[in-house]
């Protein structure tokens, strides 16, 4: 009897310790994914102004993740909102392995930041001259937000120019 006991025990912790390691590689390698900007477009320039913007994710890792829940914002250099997701992320998207994934989402853009800000960078004149030579508008800004796969989350701040 004390020898099943025993083998049961050993048996147990041997699959939790399996689990265990598999939960460890893929908390690693969700550090591992890059979020980026692939597209950004002015939609309606109404007094709400909304965006639509491709977010680029990139999976630089040996796992398969499956993004059930996204939430980045944009902020600026500064800290101010600049850019706030309209709507979750409608359906789960997995992400391959070592592979880029494009992920369309619909953004309200704060017109009084957003003028602040091109005014910063030499005003409207300034960011059309850019957009049309190097096919950005020349804002820096910050992501901020999370990504879950499974039961795991990901923070995400990353600095960029769209």
């Amino acid at each position: 009897m004390k020898k099943l006991v025993g083998l049961i025990i050993v048996i147990s912790l041997i699959f939790l310790g399996q689990s265990g390691v598999v939960l460890f590689e893929k908390i690693r390698h969700a550090k591992r994914l890059e979020i980026g900007v692939a597209k950004f477009k002015l939609v309606n320039l109404s007094s709400r102004i909304q965006s639509n913007l491709v977010l680029a994710i990139g999976n630089f890792s040996s796992s398969t993740f499956s993004v059930d829940q996204i939430n980045i914002s944009a902020y600026t250099i500064t800290g101010q909102l600049l850019a706030q997701q309209i709507a979750p992320l409608p359906q789960s998207i997995l992400l391959q392995p070592n592979q880029n994934n494009l992920l369309p989402l619909a953004y309200r853009l704060n017109a009084p930041v957003l003028l602040a800000e091109l005014k910063k960078i030499g005003g409207v004149s300034s960011v059309l001259a850019n957009y049309l030579t190097t096919g950005k508008y020349g804002l820096p800004i910050v992501l901020k937000g999370f990504v879950v796969s499974g039961s795991i989350e990901t923070e995400i701040q990353t600095s960029i120019t769209v």
